[in-house]
């Protein structure tokens, strides 16, 4: 049996999405059980609106572990330990989950010594500064049987560590979400753009190393009105709102479309299939789950050159690639792509072949046989 201990819903985010994906995936195939946070973060040091789905719809997981209550480590480790599992899935994405997570190993390697510890990583290396970020990674990674990865970015970071542990690259899977039954049409009207518009989307959580202060200062290089663009930004603020509001051009402010909020799967799947063009413009990026949200929609994409976003994207063939923070050349890319239709739909017949390469199917069956060779 496997436990997979993670954030799941109610919580919201992307490692919750990533776990409910990877839980059901693995439950059709194998004997698994998934443990919950019972507190994920403190409310001061949380810079969102909830930490929570607004009407959660599902709650499948048993809630045990208090991400910075000590008292509560021990006691989630025992839980787990009673369990005998084969193998204990965990998953990392900040150094501030390490402590609890390393008294809970603790624990159920004095319990249930034949248990594997394999933590599923996320991130490694923080995007925003954390003290002793690589030295703590370096203790914590020593403790697992094996990590696995999601990125080449990833990846090398984590060789960076001069870590013994065994590490196993896999990648992250398109999210298989349906596609809305309501027309195109009708999706653009209630959203409040034309047919003739050119919808170009940043979506997700905005932090300052998400870059979307370089993605403004590109579209203001160019003429909006002529080329017809609309941006579109779709994402709860955890960053100053205002700082984004200034610089965007005044004549263009209200071609710009902002939904300041959490949105439903439902309305990220109808604003993926109304979009014409994904931008991420990172500053740093480890993997996206919006880029594998965009290639289910076979939504173009224009990413920044940081490897956690390039490996599966050829330019020009099967999306789009500019230097990260050089917002002339973004500003170029995006006229280009524009401006030829042929461009635009070579690139969306390519995203299908490159789609059924990246399944939870093919993910869940290359960790699942490594996970066998573990516990040999």
């Amino acid at each position: 049996m496997i436990i997979f201990l993670s954030v799941f819903p109610p919580f919201r985010g992307g490692i919750s999405r990533f776990s409910d994906f990877l839980f059901k995936t693995l439950s059709k195939n194998t004997e698994i059980k998934a443990y919950n946070f019972k507190t994920l973060y403190p409310e001061l040091l949380f810079p969102g609106k909830s930490q929570f789905e607004d009407e959660p719809s599902q709650d499948y997981s048993d809630r045990i572990l208090h991400s910075f209550n000590p008292l509560n480590w021990n006691h989630a480790g025992n839980q787990i330990s009673k369990e005998k599992p084969e193998s204990l899935i965990i998953s990392y994405w900040h150094p501030f989950f390490l402590f609890a997570y390393a008294q809970m190993i603790k624990n159920v390697r004095k319990n249930s010594p034949n248990t594997k510890i394999v933590s599923i990583a996320h991130n490694i290396l923080p995007h925003e500064r954390f003290p002793f970020s690589k030295q703590l990674m370096k203790w914590f990674f020593k403790k697992n049987d094996l990590v696995v990865t999601l990125s080449e970015q990833t990846e090398s970071e984590f060789k960076s560590l001069n870590s013994d542990t065994q590490c196993l690259k896999l990648f992250h899977p398109i999210y298989e979400t349906a596609k809305p039954t309501i027309s195109e049409f009708d999706l653009r009207k209630k959203y409040g753009f034309e047919e003739q518009d050119n919808i170009i989307l940043f979506f997700g959580i905005i932090r300052e190393y998400k870059g979307l202060d370089v993605m403004i200062e590109a579209l203001n290089k160019l003429a909006l009105a002529e080329h017809k663009i609309k941006p579109f930004i779709v994402g709860e603020f955890y960053d100053e709102k205002d700082k984004y509001l200034k610089i965007i051009k005044p004549e263009d402010s209200t071609r710009y479309t902002i939904i300041d909020r959490f949105v439903t799967t439902e309305e990220s799947s109808e604003i993926f299939s109304i979009s014409d063009l994904l931008i991420l413009p990172y500053k740093s990026a480890s993997q996206s789950g919006v880029l594998a949200d965009a290639l289910n929609f076979n939504l173009p994409s224009l990413v920044a050159n940081h490897a956690g976003l390039t490996e599966h994207i050829q330019h020009g063939e099967n999306g789009l690639i500019f230097e990260s923070e050089n917002s002339a050349e973004l500003s170029s890319t995006i006229k280009d792509f524009f401006s030829k239709n042929v461009f635009q739909k070579n690139i969306k017949l390519n995203i299908t072949t490159k789609k059924d390469q990246l399944t939870w199917l093919r993910f869940t069956s290359q960790l699942l046989k490594h996970l066998q060779e573990l516990e040999k």
